[in-house]
């Protein structure tokens, strides 16, 4: 997240909140900083990666090594492990994830193919439980990856879920962006597949993010039938075609959904 990001989003909380904290949200930003493409810093790139002031940065960065956070060897940052525990505290506070854990993999087993689980954050997919069968060629994908929902089977799942004022509103604002020749961009052609994915029970997609896969996705309901997730299968194109998902993989993926609604029902 870089400063400017920071900054609108002060603006924007400050308009209707006086509890808006700006020194936790630029805290945030220095942690996010970290990625697999930059996972040791020095302050002056952190600085320049966030926006912030190098006194700023020096400050969050120095706050995060004597909460163990973070390390510092005299010239570079780095992430410790127990900044996991911040990620940590969601998975374990949404016990169906724990539920869904082995029903997923028992489903993976069955296809013989990747079983994930997402749920939506604003315009995107985050990727919270994922099951892979032992085949080659499986799609690498990561707890806590965020892909656009309007580009995934997850994702469209999960904007059909929405009400439609505020499917609405969430295509209107959101980017989409061209990745291949084949994403869909227009968003009076993704609003009707989203509204076909709702009506049929599941949506799919293919080489939206990357030519050659194909994906079928299917809801997850809560106690009260609102959608609070979706699981998916996504697999190379060599290994099925888009009417096999449907005859092949969409009964196991209706079936992995329907267990973990039983037993999200079931429990205390």
């Amino acid at each position: 997240m870089a400063q400017d990001d920071v900054e609108d989003l002060a603006d924007a909380q400050a308009d209707t909140s006086s509890d808006f904290v700006r020194s936790l949200a630029r805290g945030l930003a220095v942690i996010k900083a970290f990625d697999r493409f930059t996972p040791a810093m020095t302050l002056s790139e952190v600085a320049r990666k966030t926006g912030l002031p190098r006194a700023a940065a020096g400050r969050f960065l120095k706050t995060l090594v004597t909460l163990e956070y973070a390390s510092f060897d005299g010239r570079d940052y780095r992430l410790r492990p127990r900044v996991l525990e911040l990620g940590m505290a969601y998975f374990s506070s949404f016990s169906f994830i724990e539920i869904a854990n082995p029903i997923l993999e028992a489903a993976a087993k069955q296809a013989e193919e990747p079983c994930s689980m997402g749920v939506l954050d604003g315009a995107e997919v985050v990727y919270v439980a994922r099951h892979t069968a032992n085949r080659m060629m499986s799609i690498s994908i990561a707890l806590g990856n965020r892909y656009p929902a309007t580009s995934t089977s997850l994702g469209r799942v999960l904007l059909g879920g929405l009400p439609d004022a505020e499917l609405d509103a969430l295509l209107a604002r959101s980017e989409i962006r061209q990745v291949t020749p084949l994403t869909v961009t227009d968003r009076h052609a993704l609003r009707e597949m989203i509204l076909k994915g709702r009506s049929d029970g599941y949506c799919t997609a293919e080489g939206q993010l990357e030519v050659g896969i194909r994906s079928i996705a299917v809801p997850v309901r809560g106690r009260d039938g609102r959608v609070i997730a979706a699981i998916n299968m996504g697999v190379p194109a060599t290994r099925h075609t888009m009417e096999s998902l449907v005859s092949q993989l969409l009964p196991v993926l209706r079936s992995a959904a329907s267990e973990i609604e039983f037993a999200i029902r079931s429990r205390p």
